[in-house]
C-alpha cells in the first residue's frame, strides 16, 4: 500500500513537470525573438552585406502594351480617279517608292471620251470668246441688242466654266494640256499613269494586269516607316501617369530591335467600350536599319516621377515578403563589434521601380540603421533556427 502512494505521488510530480515545460516551450513560440546575433564570417559565409538606406528620387514605370501604327500623312490607300483596266504594274509588294514615282498605268476608255469633252468645250469656249467680243463691238456702233449682248455673255461664261471643269479632272488624272491646244494635232492619250503619293514601302498590291479597276478599287497600299507611332493601351487607375510631351521607352517584344525613346503626342479623351482602355498615341523613330511596320506588338516603358520628392529607399532584395507583410533586417552595432545583433523590421512600402522600393518604419527609422542588401531569406531562416533552439 504505501509502494503504491509513493508511486502516485511520482506520476503527478512527472506529470506538472512536464507541463510545466511545455508551458515554458509555448511560451517560447509566442514570443519568437525579432533579432539574431551573427558574426562576420558568418554574415560571409551566407554571402550578406548591409547598406545603408539611401535617399533618392523612385521612378516608377508603368508598362503598357499596344501596337505599331503608321502615322496618318506617312501612309496612303491608293486609287484611280477614273475608270480603266491595269495595263502594266511597275512595283511588287516591298519596293520602296519616292513620291510621284509610276505604280502602274490602266488604259481608260473613258479617259479618251474626257479629252474630247475637253476639246469640244474648248472649242465652245473660243467660239463664245469670239461671239461675245462682236456682240461688244456692235453694241460699240450702236448697231447691236442688249438682249444679243447679255445672251452671249451667259454662253461665254457657262463654255468657259465646261472647258475650266474638264481641265480641271483632266490635271488630276495627269494629262498634259498642252497636247490639247490645238484641236487638228491633239495628242489624245488612253492611258493614266498612276504614281505614289508618298515617299515609302508597297506593304499590299492586291491587284494584276488585265484587272478591271473603278474609282473604288484599291490598288496599292504604302506606308512610310521613317517615322511611325505606338497606340498604347491605358487603363483609369494609370492614366494619371501619363502625360502629353512625356517621354516613353518603346520595346519591340516579338523582335530583337533595340529600344528606342518615343514621345507621347496626344492622349485619347475617351474610353474604348470593347477593352475599356484610353488609346494614347507616343511618336517615335525606328532603330537604325530595323524594318518595324504597322501591327507589330510594343511595350511601353512609361517612368513617372517627381523631380522634387526624394524618398527612403532600399533594394527591392532587402525587403522579405510574409503574406502581405513586409520586413527588413537591420542593425544599428558598428561593423567591427564581433558579433552584430540584426533586427527584423516591419515596414511598409511606397513607391517603387525595377530596383528600389520606399521603405516607411511606423515610429520613424532607428538612427544609425543598417539594412541587409540580400539573401534575407537566409537571415529569416537562422532566425527561425534560433526560435527552435530556445
Amino acid at each position: 500500500m504505501k509502494n503504491t502512494f509513493i508511486l502516485y505521488i511520482l506520476t503527478i510530480v512527472l506529470f506538472l513537470s512536464g507541463c510545466s515545460k511545455d508551458e515554458k516551450a509555448g511560451e517560447n513560440l509566442a514570443k519568437a525573438p525579432d533579432f539574431l546575433e551573427l558574426s562576420e564570417s558568418q554574415l560571409a559565409t551566407l554571402n550578406i552585406k548591409f547598406i545603408k538606406p539611401e535617399r533618392k528620387q523612385i521612378v516608377q514605370n508603368v508598362y503598357l502594351n499596344g501596337k505599331v501604327k503608321s502615322l496618318p500623312n506617312l501612309s496612303a490607300t491608293v486609287s484611280s480617279n477614273i475608270e480603266g483596266k491595269v495595263d502594266k504594274i511597275f512595283v511588287v509588294e516591298g519596293s520602296i517608292v519616292r513620291k510621284g514615282a509610276a505604280l502602274m498605268t490602266l488604259t481608260s476608255m473613258r479617259l479618251i471620251e474626257l479629252q474630247n469633252e475637253y476639246l469640244a468645250a474648248k472649242s465652245e469656249a473660243d467660239f463664245a470668246t469670239i461671239e461675245l467680243e462682236r456682240q461688244k463691238e456692235l453694241i460699240k456702233n450702236r448697231v447691236g441688242a442688249l438682249v444679243e449682248l447679255q445672251t452671249a455673255e451667259a454662253k461665254y461664261k457657262a463654255a468657259i466654266s465646261r472647258e475650266k471643269s474638264i481641265s480641271a479632272k483632266l490635271e488630276l488624272l495627269g494629262i498634259n494640256l498642252n497636247n490639247l491646244q490645238d484641236p487638228q494635232n491633239a495628242k489624245i492619250s488612253n492611258s493614266v499613269t498612276i504614281t505614289s503619293p508618298i515617299d515609302g514601302y508597297v506593304i499590299k498590291l492586291p491587284i494584276s494586269v488585265g484587272a478591271l479597276a473603278s474609282e473604288q478599287t484599291v490598288l496599292a497600299e504604302l506606308v512610310n516607316v521613317n517615322e511611325l507611332h505606338a497606340e498604347i493601351y491605358v487603363y483609369d487607375k494609370e492614366i494619371n501617369l501619363v502625360k502629353e510631351g512625356q517621354s516613353v521607352e518603346i520595346d519591340f517584344v516579338n523582335s530583337s530591335f533595340k529600344s528606342v525613346t518615343g514621345k507621347v503626342q496626344s492622349i485619347s479623351r475617351s474610353i474604348d467600350p470593347e477593352t475599356k482602355a484610353i488609346e494614347v498615341h507616343v511618336t517615335f523613330n525606328p532603330p537604325q536599319g530595323a524594318l518595324v511596320l504597322p501591327g507589330m506588338s510594343v511595350r511601353a516603358i512609361v517612368l513617372s516621377k517627381d523631380d522634387d520628392v526624394e524618398a527612403q529607399a532600399v533594394p527591392l532584395s532587402s525587403v522579405l515578403q510574409e503574406e502581405d507583410n513586409y520586413y527588413v533586417f537591420g542593425t544599428e552595432s558598428p561593423t567591427g563589434s564581433g558579433k552584430l545583433q540584426i533586427r527584423k523590421y516591419k515596414v511598409s512600402l511606397g513607391d517603387k521601380d525595377e530596383n528600389f522600393t520606399e521603405i516607411i518604419f511606423p515610429n520613424g527609422t532607428p538612427p544609425n540603421l543598417s539594412i541587409a542588401q540580400n539573401n534575407v531569406a537566409a537571415l529569416e531562416m537562422q532566425r527561425k533556427q534560433l526560435l527552435g533552439n530556445l
